[in-house]
């Protein structure tokens, strides 16, 4: 005869064990949903990479440059030589706005020793090595040293006015000179022209190629004063 303690515990361990099925089986299909779920989500983003590599593939292949009229329409380029999309009138501005850097450097005269010189280095990296207008530009510096000038009290500075097209490989840059004392006064104020004829070439050096990335390098250069 079974009495009501052994029917009680019976049914503890019944109810216990239905407990311990119910939890396992449903974990189970719960995690089975879960990996279904994750399986499906990476599946999309599986169709989503290989639609993406297929739409790059079809595009068309252009070459991308950076070009930046300032205020004084200086323009500023950053890519590579003659991108083919490049019209030629703004081809025109990339390459005089690395001769007008050229001609400041030559033609500004500093107080400023160690800028007066760092002018001079940077304005030999637009010439090129052997060149006539290497020979024409030391030749310059030697009888109008801007270090002597500036430690004189002589100032210069130099003003872009605008260029003209003689050839294929050949500019002409206008600029005025104003010349100061070291109170601001006025003591005379110039226009120029220089005829410089240029080769492209990438310079070798670290620095001269962060200076002129595009290697723009006077072969031929003269200059005088325009009435």
């Amino acid at each position: 005869m079974t009495n009501a303690t052994d029917t009680n515990a019976l049914d503890t361990r019944t109810r216990r064990a239905k407990r311990e099925f119910e939890e396992i089986w449903s974990n189970l299909v719960a995690g089975k949903r879960n990996w279904m779920y994750m399986a499906f989500l990476e599946g999309l983003v599986l169709a989503g990479m290989a639609w993406g590599m297929w739409r790059l593939g079809s595009m068309r292949k252009e070459v991308l440059y950076v070009l930046e009229r300032g205020k004084q329409n200086e323009v500023a380029y950053f890519g590579p030589v003659k991108p083919v999309d490049m019209d030629a009138a703004t081809w025109d501005l990339v390459k005089v706005e690395s001769l007008k850097k050229f001609v400041s450097y030559w033609r500004t005269v500093t107080a400023d020793r160690s800028a007066a010189a760092n002018n001079w280095d940077r304005a030999f990296m637009y010439v090129g090595d052997g060149s006539q207008a290497k020979k024409a530009l030391a030749k310059w510096y030697e009888q109008n040293d801007p270090i002597k000038r500036g430690a004189n009290g002589e100032i210069v500075s130099v003003e872009y006015k605008t260029f003209d097209v003689e050839g294929q490989h050949t500019y002409g840059i206008w600029w005025q000179e104003t010349a100061t004392s070291l109170s601001g006064q006025v003591t005379s104020q110039k226009t120029w022209r220089a005829r410089i004829t240029y080769a492209v070439h990438i310079p070798t050096s670290e620095k001269a190629r962060e200076e002129n990335s595009l290697g723009i390098l006077a072969t031929e250069l003269s200059w005088e004063p325009v009435e």
